[in-house]
């Protein structure tokens, strides 16, 4: 089911292409309620990394959409291979569910108010543990921070589900309709893939001076080597506590 996380990193590789966490200390944003399905409760706070707390959203193209909901015309375009037909709008949340777990969760939507789920895939994650500081981390133009802490955490789970036609015929294209059978996939009831495959990063916050937005920054995450330097992050933001 490797197909499933490399959709993920298409639509995260989009907006970090357009954009980046510099220059937003001045956007107005709100808090994003968390996504659907199992693992997107937000809960708890995760120690050793300042402010790992709640849900968090993709930036995408250099803006904090309201409620995370992305639905800009152009971007849908953009992203129509990687989305089911009829989309209006995405989501892509980050959700702390408690002191070593989180959920990477994207969510379809028929509207561009992304009021109405059509379908969505979500990578639980286990154990997570907090290491070493790394320090003289490269800032760039974008202003990211010098400083990361090494993490560590494996895989629980793929969690899929459809509520519509076209959500479904989606998923039997992108990862093949013998193999989601195989597995059991039914239109509206979540299939639950395990996994426990172990993953390494560096992991970042920033409240840049006079904003009220939480930055988070990953790394590029690997089986066992961790990333030295931020080369393109993933960067998450929400609604500062």
């Amino acid at each position: 089911m490797k197909n499933i996380k490399s959709l993920f990193g298409l639509i995260c590789s989009f907006a970090l292409i357009m954009g980046s966490c510099a220059k937003k200390d001045e956007e107005k944003t709100t808090a994003a309620a968390a996504g659907s399905g199992t693992g997107t409760t937000a809960s708890g706070t995760i120690s050793g990394i300042d402010y790992l707390t709640g849900t968090f959203n993709m930036v995408f193209n250099g803006q904090t959409p309201s409620g995370g909901c992305i639905a800009d015309s152009s971007a849908i375009s953009s992203l129509s291979a990687a989305l089911p037909s009829g989309t209006l709008g995405f989501k892509q949340q980050f959700i702390i569910t408690s002191s070593t777990t989180w959920t990477k969760s994207l969510q379809y939507y028929s509207d561009a108010s992304c009021a109405t789920v059509t379908g969505y895939m979500n990578l639980l994650y286990k154990n997570f543990a907090v290491g070493a500081s790394l320090s003289g981390l490269t800032a760039g133009s974008n202003g990211y921070p010098t400083t990361a802490k090494k993490v560590s955490y494996k895989e629980e789970s793929i969690n899929l589900n459809c509520n519509t036609a076209a959500c479904t015929t989606f998923f039997n294209s992108t990862f093949g309709e013998s193999s989601l059978a195989t597995l059991g996939y039914t239109q509206g009831t979540e299939l639950v893939v395990p996994n426990s495959d172990p993953e390494v990063n560096i992991w970042e916050t920033i409240i840049p001076s006079g904003s009220t937005v939480t930055y988070l920054l990953h790394g590029s995450s690997a089986e066992s080597t961790y990333p030295t330097d931020w080369a393109s992050p993933t960067i998450w933001w929400k609604t500062s506590e």
